[in-house]
């Protein structure tokens, strides 16, 4: 049998302070004791109530004339008092026990709970008390102050509560602040005057009934040794600073559960007692945990959107305001943006910053911008360009890791990266992108990829990438000219070559011949290919595979280029169905080209003496049996630029087309060997 079912929508409860957010539970509470079967939601940003018999008049009429607020008194204060000298909670154990109240211990669960010593709900600041501001008394002002006026005025401040009507002039009503950010008396700097907003009694007390479901408990971790913890819902430890002024400004935060399918007043009180997110199996602690946790729906069910909140001073160093930030919708299943994060969790712990430092001389100012930029990243996961802020800020922090020697012993490279950053970086990455992907995807999958040309690292025994005392000599990157820092790049991989190896040249992302082109002609700026080369080395392009784009039309340019390329490619060269050169035409023969030709040929580019570094790579063709063209006396070219291109990786049949140009016409070939 089908019910019709009303829906009361409360305009002025919605998620832009904290108080109006506890203010929507705190009404669900108070109407499921009229309604027992009413449920309530988050829609377009306000609560609304869902039930049968329904109305607004009915909801105002129930909280003038029947809604009794619950009691609330620090009936606990003496035992705290005793438990802070003694350093212990065994006062506040002690009175929870003999407490026969139900609603008493339950208001005490939800301002501390005592694991050896007494853990505070930040949300109540020090068990109701934030700084000067005392919760028992706003509590005692605000039933006063709607005990003292008539049913007009009350029904009034209830309208402006519920529906955001104008209903009258509102009381004064002081120490409110810390929930309702927007009636802060706030200071102007260097100024005597001060503004003080108002707000209704009736949203403080619904606000301090919703509060009243953050009941917390203690947690144990697997293990015998593991000591208790407090946890309290969907509360988590302070962002790490992001400059040194902020060290020890936010004292928590709160994410606060948004959801949209209609839920009772059970199934509320269920989904705040469970009320931590996770991070696979582990609780998630970190402001940037709960973000990821967010993204991999790895919360309670029916979640659709955390709106955070930070418990930060922002007037005096008593006090405290829960300030609004960024809002983290829940990801559908399949999501995988935490799963591309995920590696930088544990890396994150080895940065030489520690959460909450107390002493400003500790302060890094690493961890907290990378905090900030994965909480953004979890607030729009579509955006590309918050997936390029990351990877540039993790380059630069692992690049302050690399060139301090005291950073080194204590720290460890960023973990490989999935190469699906990049899509999410660059939906239609532009050629400068392209190339960079190219020269960062060389060595992918071999001992020396050119992760080690840019980060001073090594590889242990077990496969991870790790910081040695002393920085490497193969560490040469450099953020100078970007053309003779990329040949410098390809220099010392063929000098680190071994003799009987082939070139550490392949890559796993090569790039077509007008790209190529593109690079010698200038058009194609290196400078900004330099600058995203740290970022680009961070993804493991290990059996990457990539579409090759589109190729345009060649330069003279590029035909000299192709007259070096084979002796600088990794892979097997075939023309007329035959390797170029003889030792590749068995299976299983080592590689032909060796390094020290490569070397020889590319310092006589990088000096500019083109006649010998085309005599020397026509030389090596001769004796292949291979006889090319003759090329102009007078040759206009950049050494540096023309190395820079000889590290990107291309194909293997791009690099015969190429080369193809070179040798002599058949009929010329033949007329000689005639002679």
């Amino acid at each position: 049998m089908s019910r019709m079912l009303t829906a009361v929508h409360c305009e002025g409860i919605r998620v832009d302070c904290l108080g109006n957010y506890l203010a929507g539970l705190g009404l669900l509470a108070a109407i499921s004791r009229r309604w027992p079967n009413v449920r309530g939601c988050w829609r377009r940003g306000h609560f609304v109530l869902v039930g049968e018999s329904l109305d607004a008049e009915a909801v105002e009429r129930f909280l003038l004339d029947e809604w009794k607020p619950s009691p609330y008194e620090n009936w606990w204060s003496k035992a705290q008092k005793a438990d802070t000298k003694a350093k212990s909670d065994r006062g506040i154990q002690a009175i929870r026990a003999s407490e026969p109240d139900l609603g008493r211990v339950r208001l005490l669960d939800c301002h501390l709970v005592g694991s050896g010593r007494n853990q505070f709900n930040t949300v109540f600041g020090t068990g109701g008390n934030i700084g000067k501001r005392n919760l028992a008394k706003v509590y005692r002002d605000a039933v006063g102050l709607l005990g003292g006026q008539d049913r007009q005025a009350n029904d009034g401040w209830l309208q402006t509560t519920l529906f955001a009507q104008a209903g009258g002039a509102l009381p004064d009503l002081g120490s409110a602040g810390t929930w309702f950010v927007y009636a802060n008396k706030t200071f102007n700097s260097g100024q005597e005057w001060y503004r003080e907003g108002k707000i209704s009694p009736w949203a403080f007390l619904l606000a301090l009934e919703g509060a009243r479901l953050l009941r917390g408990g203690a947690g144990r971790r697997l293990g015998s040794r593991a000591r208790p913890y407090a946890v309290f819902p969907f509360l988590c430890d302070a962002p790490s600073p992001t400059t040194e002024g902020e060290i020890k400004l936010t004292r928590a935060e709160f994410w606060a559960p948004v959801w949209e399918q209609p839920a009772n007043f059970a199934e509320l009180e269920a989904l705040l007692e469970r009320g931590l997110a996770r991070l696979g199996d582990r609780a998630a602690k970190a402001p940037h945990e709960f973000a990821l946790a967010a993204r991999s729906a790895g919360v309670d069910s029916g979640i659709g959107t955390f709106a955070r909140f930070s418990l930060r001073q922002t007037t005096s160093s008593q006090v405290f305001e829960a300030i609004p930030g960024e809002t983290v919708r829940v990801a559908n299943k399949g999501g995988s943006e935490s799963d591309l994060l995920w590696p930088l969790l544990e890396w994150m712990k080895f940065l030489p910053e520690p959460p909450s430092s107390t002493k400003r001389a500790k302060f890094r100012g690493m961890r907290g911008p990378i905090e900030m930029e994965i909480i953004r990243l979890a607030e729009r996961p579509d955006d590309a360009e918050r997936w390029q802020s990351l990877l540039l800020l993790l380059a630069a922090v692992q690049d302050r890791l690399d060139r301090n020697r005291a950073f080194r012993e204590h720290s460890r490279p960023v973990a490989p990266l999935d190469p699906k950053w990049f899509d999410k970086a660059w939906p239609a990455a532009p050629p400068e992108i392209l190339v960079t992907r190219a020269i960062a995807s060389v060595g992918a999958g071999s001992n020396a990829p050119l992760f080690v040309n840019v980060v001073g690292a090594d590889e242990d025994k077990w496969g991870n990438w790790t910081f040695p005392p002393s920085r490497p000599n193969r560490a040469v990157y450099h953020s100078g000219d970007p053309a003779r820092a990329l040949a410098g790049i390809l220099e010392r991989r063929l000098v680190d070559a071994e003799v009987l190896e082939g070139l550490p040249l392949g890559g796993a992302a090569p790039c077509m011949p007008g790209t190529i082109d593109a690079v010698l002609s200038g058009s194609i700026d290196l400078e900004l290919v330099v600058r995203w080369l740290p970022a680009m080395v961070l993804l493991d392009w290990r059996g990457f595979k990539s579409s090759p784009e589109r190729s345009g039309a060649v330069s003279s340019a590029y035909f000299l280029h192709a007259l070096f390329r084979p002796l600088f490619h990794p892979g097997r060269v075939v023309l007329q169905g035959q390797a170029l050169f003889r030792e590749e035409r068995q299976r299983g023969a080592p590689p032909a080209k060796k390094a020290a030709t490569a070397r020889r040929i590319l310092n006589l580019i990088r000096s500019g003496d083109w006649s010998q570094a085309v005599d020397a790579a026509r030389a090596r063709y001769l004796a292949e049996g291979l006889r090319t063209i003759t090329l102009p006396a007078e040759i206009d070219a950049d050494g540096e630029r023309m190395a820079a291109a000889l590290l990107i990786p291309m194909r293997s049949a791009d690099v015969a087309a190429g080369f193809e140009r070179w040798l002599e016409p058949r009929s010329d070939r033949t007329e000689r060997e005639g002679k």
